[in-house]
């Protein structure tokens, strides 16, 4: 009886597979997606103040979190005690072959080059400790301040602060920068000159005294 039973059921749903009709066995209900859907709208109201107040110290928190934001591996720099000039070596050694697409080589492992005789810095940079307010000072009336040619970056402070005082972009000194070009002393202006980086350290108390010496990189001294 039961294989007659079962027979019959495989039988129409054959002869009505692809027939355009539905074979209905016992009773239907509906999906229950309505009800859920009611439910959530229904604790989303009874919630709202609780759920609005939660959202809304989210978004604080969050604001918060992008204005103390600094990056990692920020190191305090020294103030400049001397006007200083110096170029830094920017020399790279391969550590592979540079091949091309067949194989053959065109720079072997070893081989050093200037980075500057191939690529040119579209803009000076001024660091600055942020924390620094002489330093600070400076930069407003340095006439760099708000310059598409020059970018102000931070050894340390906030930039979150100073972007609200000086109405432009500011931005950190990663330590990408300072190992490669030497920064030691703030504030240092970072510019290309031909082929060469050049490094010149400002002494902010020298200029209090009106009195400025500018040590260049061949160790030569001038007095302002």
């Amino acid at each position: 009886m039961k294989k007659i039973f079962f027979s019959t059921i495989i039988l129409a749903s054959i002869l009505y597979a692809g027939g355009g009709k539905e074979m209905v066995l016992g009773k239907t209900k509906d999906f229950a997606e309505r009800d859920m859907i009611e439910l959530i709208q229904e604790f989303i109201e009874k919630n709202k103040t609780q759920i609005e107040q939660k959202a809304f110290k989210t978004r604080e928190q969050a604001r918060e979190n992008v204005k103390n934001y600094q990056p990692k591996g920020l190191i305090p720099l020294k103030p400049a005690l001397e006007d200083k000039i110096f170029y830094p070596d920017l020399t790279y050694t391969l550590d592979q072959d540079i091949k091309n697409a067949n194989g053959d080589i065109l720079y072997p492992k070893g081989f050093k080059f200037n980075p500057a005789d191939y690529v040119k810095l579209s803009y000076a940079m001024v660091v600055i400790n942020g924390n620094n307010k002489k330093e600070v000072e400076w930069f407003k009336k340095s006439g760099f301040s708000n310059q598409v040619s020059y970018r102000l970056l931070l050894s340390e402070g906030s930039y979150y602060d100073l972007n609200q005082e000086l109405k432009q972009e500011v931005f950190y000194l990663n330590p990408q920068i300072r190992e490669k070009f030497k920064i030691e002393k703030t504030p240092s202006i970072i510019k290309q000159i031909d082929n060469k980086i050049q490094i010149h350290e400002i002494c902010i108390p020298c200029m209090e005294n009106n009195k400025t010496k500018i040590v260049d990189n061949n160790l030569s001294i001038k007095e302002i």
